[in-house]
Parts: structure tokens; C-alpha cells; sequence
């Protein structure tokens, strides 16, 4: 499967509207043919992240957006999450010791098991943009 250009959605930084991001998610890395674990896991990377964005960049603020982008192509699907928040310095952006019996601080860590590639920028006009990838099906059985 495929579709042309990407598909880009806007949305509130609002914990309440996240709902949208995660239904399309899923929806989206289901049909491609991802299966239900590692859709399953997109979708909590792709939480994670937001809820990262509304946090961190935003401090709680919900009048900000949030910009995701789409993209499928032969062998990998990408996902760009975009904020317009102060920034910050991505060489900082660490999860915290997995031995630290604690709540919190383990969204880098469900990011990263999530997707096969993670790429930070800071884009003109400020803020962030994560790029993940996750290589299709196919791919991944012929890399391991």
C-alpha cells in the first residue's frame, strides 16, 4: 500500500485531542501492514511524543499546535512531529535509568523501541521537529 504526498494533521496541544493523533496512527500503520504489536507501539511513540511537545515545549499551554506529518514510501513510514515551542538542545533528551523505580521519564525509551530511527532538528522559525522511522514489514525481515 501506498498514498501520494504526505498526509499532515494539525492538531491542539490538548491532552483531550490526542485521540485523533492516536486513532490515525493506528489506523494508518495498520493498514500498511505493520502488525498489531508494532502498531501498538507506534502509536504509544507517537503519544509520547506529543505529550512530550505538551509538557516540555509547550509547559501545559493547550493554545499552541502541533504539526504531524506522514510519509510511506517504498520501504520505511515516517512520522514528523512538529512543535513551535522555545526549543531545546536534543544532545539533552535522555531517558532516565530504567533502574529508578519511579513513575515518569520513560517516554524516550518507548520512542526508541518503537521506531528504527529517530532524528531531531531545529527548524527556522524555532521550535522542534522529531522525525521517526519505522522500516516496513519487509524490510525489517531482511535487515535482521
Amino acid at each position: 500500500m501506498s498514498f501520494k504526498g504526505p498526509v499532515i494533521l494539525d492538531v491542539p496541544a490538548d491532552p483531550p485531542a490526542m485521540f485523533i493523533v492516536r486513532e490515525l496512527v493506528g489506523r494508518i500503520s495498520s493498514r500498511i501492514g505493520f502488525e498489531d504489536e508494532a502498531t501498538d507501539k507506534l502509536v504509544l511513540a507517537v503519544d509520547e511524543a506529543c505529550t512530550n511537545v505538551i509538557r516540555h515545549a509547550y509547559k501545559n499551554s493547550n493554545d499552541k499546535r502541533i504539526v504531524i506529518t506522514f510519509t510511506l514510501s517504498m520501504d520505511c513510514f515516517e512520522i514528523m512531529i512538529r512543535d513551535f515551542g522555545t526549543g531545546a538542545d536534543p544532545s539533552t533528551f535522555q531517558g532516565r535509568d530504567l533502574k529508578q523505580i519511579r513513575p515518569g521519564g520513560l517516554g524516550i525509551h518507548f520512542i526508541k523501541s518503537a521506531v528504527d530511527k529517530i532524528e531531531y532538528d531545529t527548524p527556522p522559525g524555532g521550535g522542534m521537529l522529531l522525525k521517526m522511522t519505522k522500516f516496513m514489514p519487509r524490510q525489517e525481515k531482511a535487515q535482521n
